[in-house]
């Protein structure tokens, strides 16, 4: 009973200095990242604050960087200024695209994104049904959405080309800092990793049973921690590296005008008189399919009201016609007397 006490009382002796210890470096390492983020804190004037967003609803025309034959013209977006190389910054751009021909932008998406070392995150491609006067069914109004990622080195550049997919309407950028996240997280792991190395000596010089457990329970728990962070500083250098761009590419028959369009009163009458034209031949055209397709069953029902009508004006006639009296029969003449 005697040794089991003082075990317990060893254990937590080594427990107690073992927290001073880490305390200890805690502080050390935490000193050591705040001089080191203080040495790192000259940003340029652009690049000042934690997160900055600049967002652009492109009003006038935008000149492609590289034409392309059968697209509308193209567009660039805001760029923010060149940052510091010591910063650890995430960018993010939506990009709203109009396009005639819709095939052709898919294709100049796809393969520009991989000429600049990138990949698709994330594709989603919708549209409406038409169904033309000769019975044929055509896609129409098709919507492509896209997450893109690129380097980040090459981030400016793909959205000036991306511009060049058609018309522009829209356009915001937006810049997330977190180097003071990677400092933190740095500084964290590497108190954590003190910590081990200080846990596995004790380890390996645990007097009783009792001890070593207790110093692996908790052995595991900073193995677990420092894991945790890896990933995360993992998923932070990707999203550095690679920055992400969401663009939305919509077909269109007519780009929308980038500038105001003042029409004459005869311009708007005529546009009028015409679309309520085409809007009765397209409801004339309309009826008369429906009225082919619908027509088996039409000449069905009308064969079943015909029968139930005939049924019916019998049944009528039945009941309100008298009954015919039955004939009567004349008397006889009484026989001669001879």
């Amino acid at each position: 009973m005697k040794k089991t006490i003082r075990a317990l009382a060893l254990a937590m002796a080594l427990l107690l200095l073992l927290g001073a210890c880490s305390a200890g470096s805690d502080t050390a390492v935490a000193s050591d990242s705040m001089d080191t983020a203080s040495s790192s804190s000259s940003w340029d004037s652009g690049a000042g604050q934690n997160t900055t967003a600049t967002t652009e609803d492109t009003a006038a025309e935008s000149a492609p960087s590289e034409p392309q034959e059968g697209l509308g013209s193209g567009g660039t977006a805001q760029t923010p200024a060149e940052p510091d190389p010591a910063e650890k910054l995430i960018y993010t751009a939506e990009l709203t695209v109009e396009t005639q021909d819709f095939d052709y932008a898919q294709s100049w998406v796809e393969r520009l994104v991989g000429e600049l070392g990138g990949y698709i995150e994330r594709s989603d491609v919708s549209g409406n049904s038409r169904y033309e006067s000769d019975g044929s069914v055509r896609i129409m109004d098709r919507t492509a959405s896209y997450t893109l990622r690129v380097p980040a080195d090459q981030f400016q550049d793909a959205l000036e080309v991306l511009g060049a997919a058609g018309n522009v309407v829209q356009s915001a950028t937006y810049v997330e800092n977190v180097t003071s996240q990677f400092v933190d997280q740095e500084a964290r792991q590497a108190s954590l990793e003190v910590e081990e190395e200080r846990l596995l000596e004790l380890a390996a010089q645990a007097p009783d049973v009792e001890t070593l457990i207790a110093l692996e329970s908790r052995l595991s728990e900073v193995r677990y921690e420092i894991e945790s962070i890896e990933r995360t500083l993992r998923n932070l250098q990707n999203q550095v590296d690679y920055s992400t761009v969401h663009l939305t590419i919509y077909e269109v028959a007519v780009y929308t005008p980038t500038a105001p369009v003042q029409r004459t009163f005869g311009e708007r009458l005529g546009s009028a008189f015409q679309s309520g034209f085409e809007g009765f031949v397209d409801g004339c055209k309309n009826f008369v399919l429906w009225a082919a397709s619908s027509l088996p069953a039409l000449i069905l029902l009308a064969a079943a009201v015909v029968v139930v009508v005939v049924v019916l004006r019998k049944r009528w006639k039945a009941r309100h016609t008298p009954p015919k009296a039955p004939p009567r029969e004349e008397p006889k003449d009484p026989p001669e007397t001879p």
